[in-house]
C-alpha cells in the first residue's frame, strides 16, 4: 500500500523500521531524485506531495516526519498555564487554519489515488489516536504500524522485551544470557536505544568469543537500581547510607547523569506530592468536622489516571514522599537546579555539587 503510517512513542524501533523501509523502496541510483522529508507539512501540503511521480526506474519515497495529525494536544499546567494556553491557542490557530479549512473529499481522494511507485510515509512519535478526524480519514487509504512503548514494572519479567533483547544480540552476532537482558532492562529502564547501544558495546567488548554474560553487562553498562536506592536513602532522611551509594554510584556512572536522574525524580515527586495536597484539601469537611488527609487507596485512584502511572508505582511513591512536606521538595528542587547551572557553567565540580545537595539539611524536615 503506497500510504503507510507508523506511529507510536518508540521511536527507537519506529524510526529503524523507517530506515528499513528506505532501504527496500528506493533504487540507490536514484535515491537523490526520489527521497524527499518534509516535517508536519499541513494537509494541502499533502495533497500536492501526494501526487508525486518517481523520477526514471524504482520508487519514490516521500516522508512527512513528525506528523501531529493523530494524538490530542495536551493543556498546559502550572501557574501560567492560562496565559501559555492562550498564546499557543493562537498561534496554532494561525498554523493550522489551512488544516480546519481543508476539503476532507479532497485529501481523502489525493490519499486514495496515489501512484503505486510513490510511498507517503506518515511518521509520529506519539500512539495513534483512532478517533481523531484526521486520523479516520488517513485510516481508509493507509496501512497502519504501531509502536507502542512496552511497560516495565522493576522486578516484574517482561517477555517482548526480553526477546527483543535476544534479537538485538543477535542482530550484532552474539547471544546473551537471560541474567543479562534483565540487568539491562531493570538498570536502564527499557529504554531501547540506550539497551541496544549496551548490547552492542558488550558484542565488541567479548570478541573474539560471541556470548555475553551478566558480568560483561556489569562491567560495561550503568545500572540505575543504584540511583533508585540512593534517592530513596535521601527520602528516609539516612544521609550517611546515601552518601555511601552515591560514592558507590560515581565509579559506574558519571555525576551529571545522576544529577540528570535526580532531577527527573524530583519534578515527579513535587507533582505527586502536590495533587496529594490538593485533593486531601479538597476532600469534604465542615464545621466540627477535622480536616482529614485521605486513605493512599483513595489517592491512588484519583492521581494514577492523571498521571498515566501505574497505581502500584504510585502508591510505593506516595508512602515513600508520607514524611516530606511539598515546600522541602520544591526548595531541593531549585537548588539541585542552581547546583546543577553551577556545575555547566564551570563554578563548580560535579562531585561537590552533588555531595552539597545530599548533606546540605541534613534532616529531611517531616510534614507538618
Amino acid at each position: 500500500m503506497p500510504v503507510i503510517v507508523l506511529a507510536g512513542e518508540e521511536d527507537f524501533e519506529l524510526y529503524r523500521h523507517l530506515e528499513g523501509l528506505k532501504t527496500k523502496l528506493l533504487d540507490p541510483a536514484w535515491a537523490s531524485f526520489n527521497y524527499s522529508r518534509h516535517d508536519n507539512p499541513n494537509p494541502q501540503e499533502v495533497i500536492d506531495l501526494a501526487s508525486a511521480l518517481p523520477f526514471g526506474p524504482g520508487n519514490k519515497v516521500i516522508v512527512l516526519d513528525r506528523m501531529d495529525w493523530f494524538a490530542k494536544k495536551r493543556s498546559a499546567k502550572g501557574d501560567d498555564s492560562a496565559k501559555k494556553a492562550k498564546k499557543e491557542s493562537a498561534k496554532a490557530a494561525a498554523k493550522n487554519a489551512s488544516k480546519d479549512s481543508v476539503d476532507e473529499d479532497v485529501l481523502g481522494e489525493a490519499l486514495s489515488s496515489v501512484h503505486p511507485n510513490t510511498y507517503l510515509i506518515f511518521t509520529a512519535t506519539s500512539n495513534f489516536d483512532s478517533t481523531l478526524r484526521l486520523s479516520k480519514l488517513v485510516a481508509k487509504s493507509a496501512e497502519l504500524k504501531e509502536f507502542k512503548k512496552e511497560k516495565v514494572w522493576a522486578g516484574s519479567p517482561n517477555a517482548n522485551l526480553e526477546n527483543w533483547c535476544r534479537k538485538e544480540a543477535k542482530h550484532f552476532g552474539a547471544t546473551i544470557d537471560d541474567d543479562a537482558v534483565s540487568y539491562l532492562i531493570d538498570g536502564l529502564d527499557a529504554n531501547l536505544r540506550q539497551i541496544s547501544s549496551e548490547i552492542y558495546k558488550a558484542s565488541i567488548y567479548v570478541l573474539p568469543a560471541t556470548h555475553i554474560t551478566l558480568n560483561h553487562v556489569k562491567n560495561l553498562s550503568p545500572h540505575h537500581s543504584g540511583i533508585f536506592a540512593l534517592a530513596d536513602l535521601w527520602l528516609a532522611g539516612k544521609v550517611a547510607e546515601a552518601y555511601s551509594a552515591l560514592k558507590e554510584l560515581q565509579a559506574k556512572q558519571n555525576n551529571m547523569a545522576t544529577v540528570a536522574t535526580m532531577q527527573t525524580f524530583m519534578s515527579k515527586w513535587v507533582e505527586i506530592k502536590a495533587l496529594c495536597q490538593y485533593h486531601n484539601e479538597k476532600a469534604a469537611f465542615g464545621p466540627g468536622v477535622q480536616r482529614r488527609e485521605l486513605p493512599e487507596g483513595e489517592l491512588v485512584k484519583k492521581i494514577a489516571p492523571e498521571l498515566k502511572i501505574h497505581p502500584f508505582v504510585l502508591e510505593k511513591d506516595i508512602k515513600k514522599l508520607r514524611l516530606v512536606s511539598l515546600d522541602f521538595l520544591k526548595s531541593k528542587r531549585m537548588e539541585l537546579t542552581h547546583l546543577e547551572h553551577l556545575v555547566k557553567t564551570g563554578q563548580m565540580p560535579d562531585t561537590h555539587a552533588l555531595e552539597l545537595f545530599l548533606l546540605k539539611d541534613a534532616k529531611v524536615p517531616s510534614k507538618k
